[in-house]
């Protein structure tokens, strides 16, 4: 459904943009022109280009709104490089052909467009806030006639180089366990048995050494084990030893952290532009 007369003053009054088909924002809305015949809005200027540069001329056959911001159906390059036509508050049939052809809604070889229109403008300049539309009709289209003189309009393009953003890389953190061997020195201490015979001089008691060197508890340690000889008796003693023993513990080392740092660097772009060179050619009569 086209955009009506209406919705495209609100828009305007609003201080909507233009967008371009995947959303990115053209510039602001500049001057909206209608169709003299039926009334509706056909063309609006976009202010691509920096102030002072003449607007860009859009169809909004098939716009449509995105809020209140008008939507075209052309991308941003289409748009910026559209032909520019002069902006003063009409579009003679020649001018609405050349933007037609150039948005490809009209076939280069198309005279059918040429022939019906009429030969002075079809489209003027609606003011938003006045609603006031402007007409003329002055019989000659593409250049200009006074008395002697022949004008013609040059046009060229220039280069416009610009910078987008586009995704590189994505880079992402992710912790993974692996396994390794860890090789240890541990020391270790281990009890072990040790035999000492004491021998006993001239048969004397093991419980009495003469010099009264021995405790009393040793003593009855000692008459004990002369009591009991030849019964058989058993001593028993422990022994005990260190064995290693491994635990993990799970501590903390470092902290990692991934940040963004923008560089720019100097690239050169190249290009083609086309521009118009106009001769003077000789007829013979």
């Amino acid at each position: 459904m086209m955009i009506t007369l209406e919705q495209m003053k609100d828009a305007m009054n609003a201080g909507a943009n233009v967008l371009s088909d995947d959303g990115a924002v053209l510039g602001s809305m500049g001057q909206l022109y209608v169709d003299d015949a039926t009334g509706e809005p056909s063309w609006v200027t976009v202010a691509t280009h920096a102030a002072g540069s003449p607007e860009s001329f859009a169809p909004l056959r098939e716009a449509t709104l995105d809020g209140r911001d008008v939507r075209l159906p052309y991308p941003h390059s289409m748009v910026y490089d559209s032909p520019k036509m002069s902006q003063d508050g009409h579009l003679s049939p020649e001018e609405e052909q050349h933007l037609l052809r150039y948005y490809g809604l009209l076939p280069a070889s198309d005279e059918t467009a040429r022939a019906s229109s009429p030969s002075g403008d079809r489209f003027s300049r609606t003011d938003a806030s006045t609603n006031r539309s402007e007409t003329r009709s002055d019989g000659f289209v593409g250049g200009s006639v006074d008395d002697d003189d022949v004008s013609m309009t040059r046009s060229e393009e220039q280069l416009r180089v610009g910078t987008e953003l586009r995704e590189t890389e994505r880079v992402r953190l992710v912790k993974r366990v692996v396994t390794e061997d860890v090789t240890m020195t541990v020391q270790i201490r281990r009890e072990e048995l040790v035999v000492e015979r004491v021998p006993v001089q001239d048969g004397a008691p093991l419980y009495d050494d003469g010099a009264g060197t021995f405790s009393k508890a040793e003593r009855e340690r000692l008459y004990s084990a002369v009591e009991t000889a030849f019964n058989g008796d058993v001593v028993e003693m422990v022994l005990y030893e260190e064995k290693p023993r491994v635990e993990v513990d799970v501590v903390p080392i470092e902290r990692i952290r991934v940040t963004r740092e923008a560089r720019t660097h100097d690239e050169v772009v190249t290009g083609q532009v086309r521009k118009e060179v106009i001769e003077t050619e000789r007829i013979e009569l």
